[in-house]
């Protein structure tokens, strides 16, 4: 690997196929090795990658970040390694998602060549056409596009031709941000043996559990729900809003159609929840309803997005009764487990 701009990207995105070509050529990455003097530096920049996803959404590169190369890129197998190390499902979500996030604003100051070029490594290839528009193949589009539920991102919405669909730069960048976020948090996935993860390292994953447990104590609504099998918070803070007359999003008012259906509630007690929206009309409010419960239309009813995807829209606030649930449907039933903790 080249060095120069080369490694410099390689630093800005570390999850790239050349950065860990890097790390696997340069740096020894046994966990013995990784723990010696000398990785303190390096374990405390994983620690605050993740503790910066947490805090802040995101994960920043700076340019004296870019500049310890070498430390950038083996600081995010390690903060890898911590969030598996944790096992909160939250936790991985959220670091997912911060990793992600930086990257796409990183990638929204790039030239046209280095965005498309980062996307192809990453296994989003796009071409870029005379129109500043890029292609790229339908598959490629649907099996990143489905997390997005505004009407834009719909098949038939898009320009479609010969297996191509037509896209602009920031909605390339966020496809490839999908990408990255899927790639991460199935690495998050990986488990190592309680007895090859070095003290050091659950030490600094305590730190961040007790950075996670300050922040869901200081959230509005941590307090768990008595009722058993009640509204989830992500839901439960969308109608809050829309009983006090805020303009909620599509994705939003999405979210609660789909789970009070599932939920067994009436149409007309559904449609009675946006009536406080500003753009209310009941006759249209109805038909989108009945159209979301499979009542109009071909007859399909839409599933509840899942708690992934709620993340991916910024919308997941957890309480004790989210730990360890993947859907909004389970929330207070038998799937939630108990207590997260560093072995």
């Amino acid at each position: 690997m080249d060095m120069g701009e080369n490694v410099l990207r390689a630093a800005r995105y570390p999850f790239l196929p050349e950065a860990r070509e890097f790390v696997s050529k340069h740096i020894d990455l046994s966990l013995e090795s990784l723990e010696k003097t000398g990785s303190e530096a390096v374990l405390k920049r994983a620690v605050e990658r993740v503790k910066d996803a947490l805090i802040l959404k995101e994960v920043r590169v700076m340019p004296q970040h870019e500049s310890n190369y070498v430390r950038e890129m083996l600081s995010f197998p390690i903060a890898i390694i911590l969030v598996s190390t944790i096992a909160n499902e939250y936790i991985r979500r959220i670091y997912s998602l911060g990793e992600s996030r930086g990257a796409y604003k990183r990638l929204l100051k790039e030239s046209d060549e280095i965005l498309l070029l980062i996307g192809e490594k990453l296994g989003v290839r796009g071409v870029m056409d005379s129109n500043n528009l890029i292609r790229i193949r339908i598959p490629t589009y649907l099996n990143l596009a489905y997390i997005f539920h505004e009407h834009r991102w719909k098949l038939v919405n898009r320009i479609v031709d010969k297996g191509y669909v037509w896209v602009n730069r920031m909605e390339y960048a966020r496809l490839i941000q999908i990408e990255i976020n899927n790639y991460v948090y199935e690495k998050t996935l990986e488990t190592l043996p309680v007895t090859a993860v070095p003290q050091s390292f659950k030490e600094a994953a305590k730190t961040i559990v007790e950075t996670w447990s300050r922040l869901e104590v200081a959230r509005p609504g941590y307090a768990a729900s008595e009722e058993k099998g009640g509204n989830p918070p992500c839901v439960s803070m969308i109608l809050k809003r829309m009983m006090a007359g805020e303009n909620t999003s599509h994705f939003e008012r999405l979210v609660v159609a789909t789970f009070m259906i599932a939920k067994g509630r009436e149409i007309e007690e559904v449609v009675e929840l946006f009536s406080k929206q500003p753009d209310y009309k009941y006759s249209i409010t109805k038909y989108q309803v009945e159209h979301l419960a499979g009542l109009r239309g071909g007859g399909k009813k839409y599933s509840v997005p899942s708690c992934r995807t709620i993340l991916a829209n910024g919308l997941c606030h957890p309480d004790e009764n989210c730990r360890g649930i993947k859907h909004p449907l389970s929330y207070g039933g038998k799937n939630a487990r108990g207590q997260y903790g560093v072995s």
